[in-house]
C-alpha cells in the first residue's frame, strides 16, 4: 500500500481534491488523516471528515483516520459503538493510544484498524487471538515525529517490525514529503530519523528493503516527485533528474540497468550506439552522482553513474551529474531496471 497525508485543520478546498486525484493517478491507493490536536468544534472536524470521505469514495481511495479514544468521546463515538463508527464512512481508525485488545478485536470484524507499533506487545497479540480478532483488518502503525532529532532508530524500527511481521500484522511507517511542511516544526513527518530530508521515492524503496509493507507520505509531494513516483508504480521505473547536461543523449535514449549489481557505479546500457565523445582535456573528479561515457570506444552503449566519490579518469566523458537530492535513489536501481532521465528545470 502506498498512502499520503490529507489533513483536517482547515477547510478542503478544489486544491486539495486536485491533490487527492494526481495522488490517485501516481498509484497512491490510501489517505492518512488525523482527528487529534484539532481546535475545531465536533460539527467542523466532522464536516471536513465528511468532505474528504466522499471525494475518497469517488476516487476509490481508502481512508484512515488517527483517533484517540478522547477525541471519540468529544466527536460523540465511542470504541464500543462499532455500528456507529460505521457511519463516518472511513475504511479504518488508527487508535493512536493504547486500548483494551476486546475493543479492536470486535471493531476488526467491520472495518481496518491500526495501532500504535510501539505500544504493541506479546501479551496483546495473545489476548487479540483470545478473542478471536480479524488479523487480516489489523495493521500496526508506527509514528510520525515531527521535530528533529526525535525520530525512530533505524535498528530499533527493524526489530520491532521483523517481530510484528512474525506475528501476522501488516506494517506501516511514515517517510517525509518534498513539498509544504507542517507545522510546528516544520521538518517533516518521518518514522525514521535517518530518513529525515531523504528523497521520498528513495524513504519508500528504505522502507520496502526492511520489511514494511505500507508506506504513508506524511507531507505534501511536489508535483515532480508524483510524477517520478507514478513512473515508478505504473512502469517499475526510476526517474533521475539531471543538472549540467552536456547531451540531449540521457533524455533520447531509453535505459536499462545491467543484469548484475556494480559496486561503484550503475551502468545502464540502450538498444543503439551512443556518439562518440572525446574526452575532457582536463580529468574531473567523479563526485556520487556523476553521468559519463566512455571515449575510448569501448561499451559504447552504456553511460554510468557513480554510486560513491570516485577519482577522476582520463577514458570518459562527463555528460551530467544526477540531481543532489536524488542520488539516494542509486542505490535501489536493481538488475534490468528501468531508469529515466529528466532535465531538472531551473
Amino acid at each position: 500500500m502506498l498512502g499520503f497525508s490529507v489533513y483536517l485543520d482547515k477547510d478542503l478546498t478544489a486544491d486539495d481534491h486536485n491533490y487527492l486525484l494526481g495522488m490517485r493517478n501516481a498509484g497512491f491507493n490510501e489517505v492518512f488523516t488525523s482527528l487529534t490536536g484539532l481546535n475545531d468544534e465536533a460539527e467542523t472536524i466532522l464536516k471536513r471528515l465528511n468532505q474528504l470521505t466522499s471525494w475518497c469514495k469517488d476516487l476509490e481511495l481508502k481512508v484512515m483516520a488517527d483517533v484517540s479514544q478522547d477525541d471519540l468521546h468529544y466527536l460523540g463515538y465511542d470504541l464500543a459503538d462499532v455500528e456507529k463508527l460505521k457511519t463516518l464512512n472511513v475504511t479504518g481508525l488508527r487508535i493512536n493510544d493504547q486500548v483494551l485488545m476486546r475493543f479492536v478485536s470486535k471493531l476488526s470484524k467491520s472495518m481496518w484498524v491500526s495501532l500504535n507499533a510501539i505500544y504493541l506487545q506479546p501479551e496483546d497479540i495473545t489476548h487479540l487471538k483470545e478473542e478471536a480478532a480479524n488479523f487480516d483488518h489489523i495493521r500496526a502503525l508506527f509514528d510520525f515525529y515531527s521535530q528533529a532529532e526525535t525520530g525512530m532508530d533505524e535498528s530499533w524500527f527493524k526489530k520491532k517490525n521483523q517481530w510484528l511481521r512474525k506475528c501476522n500484522l501488516e506494517t506501516a511507517a511514515f517517510i517525509s514529503g518534498d513539498g509544504v511542511k507542517r507545522g510546528p516544526f516544520f521538518a517533516g513527518e518521518t518514522t525514521l530519523e535517518s530518513q529525515r530530508g531523504v528523497y521520498p521515492l528513495a524513504a519508500a524503496l528504505n522502507l520496502k528493503d526492511l520489511a514494511c509493507s505500507n508506506v504513508i507520505v506524511g507531507d505534501r509531494l511536489t508535483s515532480e516527485t508524483i510524477k517520478s513516483f507514478a513512473r515508478y508504480t505504473k512502469e517499475h521505473a526510476i526517474t533521475l533528474h539531471v543538472v549540467d547536461e552536456e547531451s540531449s543523449l540521457l533524455e533520447e535514449n531509453h535505459w536499462h540497468n545491467y543484469l548484475y549489481l556494480a559496486q561503484d557505479i550503475v551502468r545502464l546500457h540502450c538498444e543503439g550506439k551512443l556518439p562518440e565523445l572525446e574526452a575532457q582535456e582536463l580529468p574531473l573528479d567523479r563526485p556520487a552522482g556523476t553521468i559519463s561515457i566512455n571515449s575510448n570506444g569501448l561499451n559504447s552503449d552504456e553511460v554510468h553513474i557513480t554510486k560513491r566519490n570516485l577519482p577522476a579518469d582520463k577514458e570518459v566523458r562527463i555528460v551530467g551529474k544526477v540531481c543532489a537530492s536524488e542520488c539516494s535513489l542509486l542505490s535501489h536501481i536493481e538488475p534490468e531496471q528501468k531508469v529515466v532521465f529528466k532535465k531538472l528545470e531551473k
